[in-house]
């Protein structure tokens, strides 16, 4: 079992730090599908803080359907994926442009809308992971599609967990799969120099707690790449 980066709790609101680390894990794909996490005592040990803290933050995440609790087993990760079974909604040959331009308009939707639950639970510690994924983003090459496509997407994905919506989260937890394909396509076809001056700017914003600022370079920014989409021929590759 690979260990936890778990870092040590700070002394306020201990249980909600021990649960956002843990959720963090989780969506980052620490633990795997089916992968039992540490123990209670070894969460306790690895984060310095009394079990207690660290129960309620693992009932909370089994409520939210991250994990499932196995008598005298352990908790386990749960995969919602096959329970949903939405990898189907990703075809074998690729996403045609229509399918690309629902995910867009989607998510243009959805990330525009969550901006004021965003900056109401905006930290440091998320801002520093924004800056460092644009950092990232910044030195790759066009044809790095893959890697610039999940980099990308993370950016993205960061912004529904800031917002503490669990309902978001686990619905773009299941729809994983299609965001990144279409993700992969539009770098394919558009390469990535545009997202990247975006992300920079949406970052700034943030930096500068400008809410209304960041909404709209956002919208901006969708729209951009709908805009691109609409006018180049798309390859599933």
């Amino acid at each position: 079992m690979t260990i936890a980066p778990i870092k040590n709790i700070k002394s306020e609101k201990i249980q909600d730090q021990v649960y956002e680390q843990l959720r963090t894990l989780l969506l980052d794909g620490h633990w795997k599908a089916g992968e039992k996490i540490p123990s209670e005592a070894e969460l306790c040990r690895m984060s310095g803080v009394s079990r207690v803290s660290v129960r309620t933050a693992l009932k909370s995440l089994i409520a939210q359907g991250f994990l499932v609790s196995k008598q005298g087993e352990g908790t386990f990760v749960v995969d919602v994926s096959v329970a949903m079974n939405m990898d189907l909604l990703v075809p074998i040959i690729g996403l045609d442009k229509k399918n690309i331009l629902e995910v867009l308009e989607y998510r243009k939707i959805l990330e525009v809308g969550i901006v004021p639950q965003i900056f109401a639970n905006l930290t440091d510690s998320d801002l520093d992971y924004l800056e460092q994924n644009v950092q990232a983003l910044e030195k790759l090459s066009d044809d790095q599609i893959e890697t610039n496509a999940e980099i990308d997407l993370a950016f993205h994905r960061k912004l529904c967990v800031i917002s503490g919506n669990s309902l978001i989260i686990k619905v773009n937890q299941i729809l994983g799969n299609l965001f990144r394909k279409s993700m992969e396509d539009v770098v394919l076809a558009l390469g990535n120099r545009r997202g990247r001056d975006y992300h920079r700017k949406i970052m700034e914003a943030m930096k500068r707690r400008d809410l209304p600022k960041t909404e709209s370079l956002l919208a901006e920014h969708i729209q951009d790449t709908i805009d691109s989409v609409l006018t180049t021929e798309i390859k599933p590759h």
